[in-house]
């Protein structure tokens, strides 16, 4: 695999198209285009690719269609999916979610954000093939959790977020919340930071579910891709870290 980051932009628009090249090729990463949804996963087909920025409008193959035959295909099914688009619409983050999207930028947008969000979900995704590559290490990603007297194992990429209130700890995905027998300082041993930051005393958040980064009164806040959008402040003693794992 290449040292420089492989992107594959996905959009009709030629204009939108060379603003993310000049943006991204200025931070050394490697940039491929495509016109449409088909041509894109032929794109995909034959170049390393980290991460994709897919608009939904788009003749031939939409940015729908597109992402179905990524997250079908065993090949592209962990590559992480930008949706770069117009739509503003809740109905259409939440289905983006829910197909498996790992971030929503609506249009316009700032290139160095973009830019940001590209670079944590490459090295994330770069540690995790790490990892599960070793010698000797399985791929068990599973945490057992409690719902209504029934204990079920929870894969840890379904977690937008955990909590602990109460002397107790929480799972959450995308709408329901689970009981955890552990922790926030164990989950961060078992979990790893790769995928997750504490961004509290009390939160930690997957930064794959991360949807939008808020200045509040000169603080920051994460907004979680789970159905209720929920603002999570990052505490001042965090603020370095989270800055370092998302990149600005």
């Amino acid at each position: 695999m290449s040292d420089a980051i492989g992107v594959l932009v996905v959009d009709d628009d030629e204009s939108i198209v060379q603003m993310i090249r000049m943006g991204l090729e200025a931070d050394g990463m490697r940039v491929y285009s495509a016109g449409d949804g088909a041509e894109g996963i032929e794109v995909l087909s034959r170049e390393d690719v980290d991460v994709v920025i897919l608009d939904i409008m788009m003749p031939r193959v939409d940015g729908w269609m597109a992402l179905m035959e990524i997250r079908n295909n065993p090949v592209t099914a962990d590559i992480p999916v930008i949706m770069l688009t117009a739509k503003t619409q809740d109905l259409a983050k939440i289905l983006a979610f829910k197909q498996g999207v790992q971030q929503y930028v609506t249009k316009p947008f700032n290139i160095l954000e973009l830019s940001a969000r590209v670079e944590s979900l490459a090295k994330g995704r770069r540690r995790l093939m790490g990892e599960t590559s070793r010698p000797g290490e399985g791929d068990f990603r599973k945490i057992a959790v409690r719902k209504g007297g029934r204990t079920v194992l929870l894969s840890i990429d379904d977690i937008v977020f955990l909590s602990a209130r109460n002397k107790s700890t929480y799972a959450h995905t995308y709408e329901n919340q689970y009981l955890v027998d552990a922790t926030l300082g164990e989950l961060e041993e078992k979990i790893g930071p790769d995928a997750f930051v504490r961004v509290h005393r009390s939160y930690m958040v997957n930064l794959n579910k991360i949807t939008e980064i808020l200045r509040v009164e000169g603080a920051y806040v994460v907004v979680a891709a789970d159905r209720d959008e929920t603002q999570i402040p990052v505490a001042r003693r965090q603020v370095r870290q989270f800055r370092e794992a998302v990149g600005i």
